[in-house]
C-alpha cells in the first residue's frame, strides 16, 4: 500500500503545488499590449490591464475604457523518461480570456478600474493508453486541471504632479481537478484497476498596490507589491473498482480539503521615452515562492490511502524575472512592440513532474497596435521557450529523464472606449 500512497501524494503535490513556483504556473502577460511590451511593462503600461499588472498607470487613461483579451496557446510538453516511456500532452490548444474596464473619476488624478483575468493556471491530458509495465501509468494523472479566475478592483490617485499611489484587491477563486488510473492489483493480486478523482474549489482574498514615480521628464519608475493569497479547497475525492476485501478500509467517496497559499511577489519597473517615437522598459520581479514549504492533504476516510504522509513537502525556491520591452511609434495610429522576458525556475529536481515540467523560461515577442478614436486593436506573438530540462533526482524514479515544454502564444486584444 505504501507504493501506492507515494503516488497519490506526487500526484496531488505535482498539482497542487504548480501555483507556489510563479513562472512556473503563471500565465505569460494576457493582453496583447503587455505581452508585446512582457519584459518592460510595469512602468509603461497604458491599456486597461494595468489594473492588475501596474495598477497607479491606470491615471493616464482618459476616458472609460473597456479591454477584452483573447489568447490562442499552442503547447509541445514531452517527457522521454530513463525508463523507456514517452508521453506527450494529447491536448496542445488553450484558449485564455480577461477583460478590464477602467472609469476616470477625476480625470488625471482619479481613476478606478476592475479586472476578471486567470493569472494562474494549468491543463494537463495525457494518453489514456499509457503502458502500465513501468508504471507510468498509474503514476502519472491523465488528466489534470488548474483554474484561477482574479477578480481585481483598483482604486488610482494623483498624490503630486510627478507621484501616483494606487491600491488593489485580489478576489481569487479557484478550481483543481485530478484523474488518475489506480493498480488495485498492487495490494489485492488479481483485482482490476480503478480510477481516482480529487476535485475541489475555494476562495482567498488578497491585497496589491502600485507606485509610479516621475522623478525627471520621460523617465519614469514604477513600484507593484503583492501579498500572497490563501486559498482553501473544499472538495470530494472518489475511488472505482475498489477490491471487496478493502471495502472496510476505502470507500468511493470522501472528503477533499488543503490550503495553498499562492506567492507574494515585489516588482521594479523603469520606462523612458527616448524620443517622441521611441519608448523603453525594464523590469525586475521577485517572487517569495518559499514561502509555504509543505502542503495538507486531507482525503477523509481514505486516509489510509496515504500511508500516514498527511503532507507533501515542495522545497521551492524564491525566484526573480527580469527583461526589457520596447515600444515604437509609426505615427499617431499605429504602434510596433517587442519584448524578452527571462523567468527563473524555482523547481527543483526532487519535486519535479510531467504536470509542471519547467526550467527558466524565456519569453520572446512581437506584436502591432493600432489606436483610433474609440477604438484600438492590438496583435502579439510571443515564443514561450524552456530549454530542455534533464531530471536525474526525482521523487518518483519514473519521472526522471529529458523534459521538453515550449509554447506559442497569439494574442488579440480590443479596447472600445467610452
Amino acid at each position: 500500500m505504501k507504493t501506492h500512497a507515494c503516488q497519490i501524494l506526487l500526484t496531488l503535490t505535482a498539482l497542487l503545488s504548480s501555483a507556489y513556483s510563479a513562472e512556473t504556473l503563471s500565465v505569460v502577460p494576457d493582453s496583447a499590449q503587455a505581452l508585446g511590451i512582457a519584459g518592460g511593462r510595469y512602468a509603461n503600461l497604458r491599456d486597461a490591464s494595468a489594473v492588475r499588472v501596474s495598477p497607479a498607470n491606470i491615471l493616464t487613461i482618459e476616458k472609460s475604457e473597456l479591454l477584452i483579451d483573447a489568447a490562442m496557446w499552442r503547447g509541445d510538453i514531452r517527457l522521454d523518461s530513463t525508463s523507456g516511456d514517452k508521453v506527450g500532452m494529447s491536448r496542445r490548444w488553450i484558449y485564455p480570456a480577461s477583460m478590464y474596464f477602467v472609469q476616470p473619476i477625476v480625470p488625471g488624478k482619479v481613476a478606478f478600474g476592475i479586472g476578471l483575468s486567470t493569472p494562474y493556471g494549468m491543463a494537463s491530458i495525457y494518453p489514456k493508453n499509457m503502458s502500465a509495465t513501468s508504471g507510468m501509468r498509474y503514476a502519472l494523472p491523465y488528466e489534470s486541471n488548474l483554474l484561477v479566475a482574479d477578480i481585481t478592483p483598483a482604486v488610482a490617485f494623483k498624490i503630486t504632479d510627478s507621484l501616483s499611489v494606487a491600491v488593489g484587491m485580489e478576489i481569487m477563486y479557484s478550481d483543481l481537478m485530478i484523474k488518475q488510473f489506480y493498480n488495485w492489483s498492487g495490494i489485492i493480486p488479481g483485482s482490476p484497476e480503478g480510477n481516482i478523482q480529487a476535485h475541489g474549489q475555494g476562495w482567498g482574498l488578497g491585497a496589491y498596490m502600485g507606485v509610479n514615480w516621475e522623478f525627471a521628464k520621460g523617465h519614469r519608475l514604477s513600484l507593484v507589491g503583492r501579498l500572497p493569497v490563501r486559498i482553501q479547497y473544499r472538495g470530494d475525492f472518489k475511488a472505482t473498482n475498489i477490491p471487496p476485501a478493502l471495502a472496510g478500509v476505502f470507500s468511493p467517496t470522501s472528503n477533499f480539503n488543503s490550503d495553498l497559499n499562492f506567492p507574494g511577489s515585489v516588482a521594479l519597473g523603469y520606462g523612458v521615452d527616448l524620443t517622441d517615437r521611441w519608448t523603453l522598459g525594464f523590469d525586475f520581479k521577485w517572487t517569495n515562492n518559499n514561502a509555504t514549504n509543505d502542503l495538507p492533504l486531507n482525503i477523509g476516510s481514505n486516509q489510509a490511502m496515504l500511508g500516514g504522509q498527511n503532507s507533501a513537502v515542495f522545497n521551492w525556491q524564491d525566484s526573480i524575472e527580469l527583461g526589457t520591452g520596447m515600444t515604437y511609434a509609426l505615427n499617431e495610429r499605429w504602434s510596433l512592440r517587442s519584448g524578452y522576458l527571462f523567468s527563473e525556475n524555482s523547481q527543483p529536481a526532487s519535486t519535479y513532474s510531467p504536470l509542471v515540467c519547467t526550467n527558466d523560461r524565456h519569453i520572446f515577442s512581437l506584436g502591432v497596435g493600432w489606436r483610433g478614436k474609440t477604438r484600438s486593436v492590438d496583435v502579439t506573438y510571443a515564443y514561450v521557450y524552456n530549454p530542455t530540462r534533464v531530471i536525474s533526482g526525482a521523487a518518483q524514479p519514473l519521472f526522471n529523464g529529458n523534459y521538453k515544454h515550449q509554447w506559442q502564444v497569439l494574442a488579440l486584444s480590443v479596447t472600445q472606449r467610452f
